[in-house]
């Protein structure tokens, strides 16, 4: 580890002082001399006489340069004549961590992801918070979700600013408001689901209470305020009142009425641009957007255009250039994926991230986010997907694949190697095929695909139950060596054990009994008999990852999923039992036929690439609204 006599102001010291031995480099009276200042355009590095001279554009920048300059000399060492200079492609690389999904994260996660953030080079900082802070005058936003408080959100923003990074709010002011429709003091607000009610003044008075507490919380006057997949706006209480009016001209007057509100505040608005595409027929269908719609979009909006659902860039280049008939600035949105469930998914992620980020190079596109959502729980942890956050920051100096450079970065950055890191996303590995394009979420549907009904068994591979007793053996090994990570690897272990019984354990009841083979029936009980034991040391290890990493609120609903296969599993123990014992006749779940899950009738078609990440779909076909 190469340690840094630091000559710079003091807040680039103190700063320094926070990564002191955590992330490849420390900090030491007796170190390398290194003049550190800001100045210039992009990082420029010099050595001389065994020194070195770092000047940066930004702030953030200095972290970025001591870590490469860590992960190039990771002996301690300046070899004679070292330097690099070098630019960053786009002007805000930013990391946006949804907040909202149940996992509220703990101060020390926050700040350690800011920490990682700054030394790799992160300029802004966005926490996705749907209804996850504290609004004075709303008592039900937030109520009993852990929110962020005012104290909280200036204490990351104090943070944030010691590194040079921007903090964001990223907010909703359009749908995506499912945890407070369910209020009856809240119900006048909606239109239709979790949509606002637009064009009501109690909407617009709701909606300038979340942005001026933004205002109060945070330092920035940039804010990002959604407005995306409210596809059902203006079709319910709206259409009542105002009858069938243009979805677009709704949305075209809403932005506006929101836009104003945050100009009231000094706030300068993003929003992502998916509604614009998905309400105007002829660009949904692949045309172009009218002229008219163009010119209803306040010109100072900045529009984002997200997409997860590619490798390949020159999908996200056709799109981007769709987007030039806007006059607003354009920014794009990838995805590190950790929303499919407990498991990331980094191998799909960087190649889509590079994808697009060539993408926005060529294009033009300056602004770049990528996206940490948690869709349906927000089981899986944010560090989870550290290997893409360091691929993104790599592309946004031109370095693209995953080379040695790479591996040196991501050991210093982690104390792990990036080949053993990345077994992380073995649980969403379905075959041994090396294919980034095996893009699923097995480590969830597996999991909770029921026992008896099996609602999925009809996509899994008989023998899957082997592939995840490997991949179990991996993720032990790797836990023995990833250090401060090593509970990650720990719990997608434990989960991996309890697929290894259970991935195909659903065909081989069916199959044994059905054709009326007891030995086979009652092998298949046995293993059965096992599962109650590996979820439990499951459930514990997700349990201890949570509380280390968030906010308690939130862990109900794994209580309440993990609860539920449990006494499903323990169900089937005792009517299988039963049969074997001759205490019962049958098993009427298991002597149903199945139909392929897909929608091929009797034939099964088997699908390495299913994406069903929502829990009440792939527990039961039985109504559990």
């Amino acid at each position: 580890m190469i340690q840094f006599c630091l000559i710079a102001e003091e807040g680039l010291k103190k700063a320094a002082n926070e990564l002191n031995g955590k992330y490849g480099f420390g900090l030491s009276d007796a170190g390398v001399k290194t003049r550190l200042s800001l100045g210039g355009t992009g990082i420029k590095v010099t050595s001389e006489n065994g020194g070195l001279t770092v000047t940066v554009q930004k702030r953030v920048q200095a972290f970025y340069a001591l870590k490469r300059i860590a992960d190039e000399c990771a002996d301690g060492a300046v070899p004679n004549g070292y330097g690099f200079v070098c630019d960053s492609s786009f002007r805000d690389l930013n990391y946006m961590f949804d907040c909202s999904r149940n996992a509220v994260p703990k101060t020390e996660t926050v700040e350690e992801t800011v920490r990682l953030l700054a030394v790799m080079g992160y300029d802004t900082f966005m926490l996705y918070t749907e209804d996850t802070f504290a609004v004075k005058s709303q008592p039900y936003f937030g109520y009993l979700r852990n929110p962020f408080s005012g104290e909280d959100i200036r204490r990351f923003d104090e943070y944030c600013k010691l590194f040079g990074i921007e903090l964001v709010p990223c907010i909703q002011t359009l749908a995506h408001f499912n945890s407070i429709v369910r209020y009856p003091a809240m119900g006048h607000l909606f239109d239709f689901n979790d949509i606002l009610m637009v064009g009501e003044e109690s909407t617009y008075r709701f909606v300038e209470d979340l942005i001026s507490t933004c205002a109060s919380y945070f330092s920035s006057r940039r804010i990002h305020i959604g407005m995306d997949e409210a596809y059902m706006l203006g079709r319910g209480k709206y259409m009542d009142k105002h009858g069938a009016r243009s979805r677009y001209d709704i949305m075209s007057e809403h932005l506006a009425r929101v836009n104003g509100i945050c100009k009231k505040y000094g706030f300068h608005a993003m929003i992502w641009s998916d509604m614009f595409f998905s309400l105007t027929l002829s660009a949904q269908y692949g045309g172009e957007l009218p002229a008219e719609v163009v010119e209803k979009i306040p010109a100072d909006v900045d529009l984002y255009y997200w997409d997860y659902c590619s490798t390949e860039p020159e999908h996200f280049e056709a799109m981007m250039n769709k987007h030039r008939v806007f006059p607003n600035t354009i920014g794009f949105a990838g995805g590190a994926t950790k929303w499919h469930g407990y498991t990331p998914d980094n191998r799909y992620s960087i190649a889509s991230c590079e994808a697009a980020a060539k993408a926005c190079v060529k294009t033009g596109i300056r602004d770049y986010i990528v996206t940490g959502w948690g869709d349906n729980g927000a089981e899986c942890s944010p560090f989870a997907v550290l290997p893409t956050l360091l691929a993104c920051s790599r592309f946004n100096y031109g370095d693209f694949g995953q080379d040695e450079a790479f591996a040196k970065s991501f050991f210093g950055l982690t104390g792990v190697p990036y080949e053993e890191f990345i077994k992380i996303d073995l649980g969403n590995r379905v075959t041994e095929h090396d294919d980034v394009q095996e893009k699923n979420t097995a480590n969830k549907y597996l999991l909770f695909n029921d026992i008896l009904l099996g609602t999925l068994d009809t996509i899994v591979d008989e023998g899957q139950g082997e592939l995840y007793e490997k991949h179990a053996e991996e993720l032990c090994a790797a836990a023995e060596r990833a250090g401060r990570w090593r509970y990650l690897f720990e719990t997608q272990r434990a989960l991996c054990e309890v697929l290894a019984i259970k991935a195909d354990l659903g065909i081989k009841l069916r199959g044994a009994y059905q054709s009326g083979d007891n030995p086979a029936l009652a092998a298949a009980y046995e293993k059965l008999r096992q599962l109650p034991e590996r979820i439990e040391a499951f459930y514990e290890l997700l349990r201890a990852q949570w509380e280390k990493e968030n906010r308690p609120n939130g862990f109900d609903v794994q209580d309440i999923r993990i609860g539920a296969l449990k006494q499903r599993v323990q169900v089937a123990m005792k009517k299988v039992g039963d049969f074997l014992s001759g205490k019962a006749e049958s098993v009427p779940e298991l002597g149903e036929k199945l139909l392929c899950f897909i929608g091929n009738g009797e034939h099964f078609e088997k699908d390495y690439d299913q994406c069903e990440f929502r829990w009440r779909r792939m527990t039961s076909v039985n109504v559990n609204e």
